[in-house]
Formats: C-alpha cells, structure tokens, sequence
C-alpha cells in the first residue's frame, strides 16, 4: 500500500508542516572541551546575539550549564525539555529555586523514560510550576527574563554526563521566544506539530 495515490492526475499532495526551524545570523562561536575543562573555561562568556556551539567529553552536566548561565543572566523563567532526568538533576534545580535564580520552572519529560521513581515524580511536582510526562527525545533549556534570552539545545539529558555531547547555547530573545513557544504550547496540550500515526 503507497502512501500516495500517483496514478491520478486529480489527486493533490497537501503536505503541512510539521517541524518548524528559524534561523539566526548573529555572532557564532565553536569550541571543544577537553577532558576535565570546566564550563568557565570552555564557555566563558556570553553576549547577547551570541550563538556557541559545543562539544564536551561529559565535563558537564545539564543542570550544570544551567546554574553556569544564571549566574550570568541572573534570576530568570526556565523552560525545559528533556529525554530523561535524574534525582540527582532535580535536587539541583530545587537548590536553584530555593537560591532565587529560577523564579519559574515548566518543564517535559518523556513519560517512559524520564523518571523512574515515584518519589521523584513527585518531588518534581512540587518544586516546578507546570510539568509534564510526553513523548519527547528533545533537550532544550530556556531562560529568560528581562533583559536576557537564551535557548540551548543539545544532546545531553538533565542527568550526571559521562559521554560525549554537543549543544547550541543561542543567546537571543527571539530563538528562545521560539523554543519556549512550543514548550508552553505542549505543556498546555496546543501542538504546534501535527499528529501523525505511529
């Protein structure tokens, strides 16, 4: 059985978007971490209209990167996505909380392999303003308050990282204005994309 009907010369392929991209221009940086180099040292800082990209050995963790980019935008709105999340990972997000340098935190996690344990379900719960259990393989963090706006998208999970992972840190409002729309859009069950048959 074809997906398509070609043998009419009536019939029309409508195809609707969707995966969405946006393009930035701005400044781009690169760099690769060497074994044992810490954010500071690969990172460094960050300037509004940047664009990194990065590669690490496992030198750090996502909540890691997280804490390293408040410190520089200070306290802001979180929004995250993520394939699996540690106990380890939600313990030092509730101490960015508590510290006041994440004033909101919505976030989705896949619902078979996100959490394994009840009770870090529910400690999750607790501290995050809206969360969600999805199908989802994205990474994605958000921050954002009133003067910054940045979005990583990377490989790594919200968990201890022994591997080899890349990202995309893009401070500008407007890619992250993207990537927290779709966010919010799911975490308030408004796809943006369209439902296919699995």
């Amino acid at each position: 059985m074809s997906l398509f009907k070609l043998d009419k010369a009536e019939d029309k392929v409508i195809l609707k978007p969707q995966s969405v991209a946006i393009v930035n221009m701005g400044i781009n940086r690169s760099f690769i971490g060497k074994s044992n180099q810490k954010i500071s040292d690969i990172i460094g800082d960050i300037e509004q209209g940047q664009t990194t990209h990065y590669a690490s050995l496992g030198d750090w963790s996502t909540h890691d990167l997280l804490f390293y980019l408040l410190r520089i935008t200070g306290a802001a709105r979180v929004y995250f996505t993520t394939w699996a999340i540690s106990e380890f990972a939600i313990r030092q997000l509730y101490l960015l909380i508590e510290s006041g340098l994440i004033l909101e935190l919505r976030g989705i996690f896949d619902y078979r392999n996100g959490i394994h344990k009840t009770a870090e379900l529910e400690f999750l719960r607790n501290i995050t303003t809206e969360i969600k259990a999805a199908k989802c393989h994205a990474k994605v963090t958000v921050i954002e308050n009133d003067t910054w706006g940045i979005a990583i998208v990377e490989s790594a999970n919200y968990t201890r990282n022994p591997r080899i992972e890349a990202g995309v840190i893009c401070a500008d409002r407007e890619i992250a204005a993207f990537h927290r729309t779709w966010i919010l859009n799911e975490l308030n069950n408004i796809s943006d994309f369209e439902k296919t048959i699995a």
